[in-house]
């Protein structure tokens, strides 16, 4: 962590978030086999986000590799009006 960014916790469902504190008003969207995902509002921007919260990432080579493939497609579709795009990894 940087000093320049400052970092709280915050309880959506039954899931932990560490996240950064420019991210506030999180609500559960959902979760499936890979994650739990929640909608927050960048106080920054004031962009609607989703937070996804991947556990175990490196329990299973398969499904470590399935979410590697899923950042990086996230990655490289950055400008299609019907994908998602990827603004930050922690």
């Amino acid at each position: 962590m940087t000093q320049s960014q400052q970092y709280h916790y915050v309880s959506v469902g039954y899931n932990k978030f560490l996240i950064d504190k420019r991210y506030g008003n999180l609500r559960p969207i959902g979760d499936g086999s890979y994650g739990f995902v929640a909608s927050a509002i960048d106080s920054v921007t004031g962009r609607k986000v989703a937070i996804k919260k991947v556990t175990d990432t490196f329990a299973d080579v398969v499904d470590a590799k399935r979410i590697l493939r899923e950042l990086k497609l996230l990655r490289h579709m950055k400008r299609h009006e019907n994908i998602i795009c990827l603004y930050d990894i922690m």
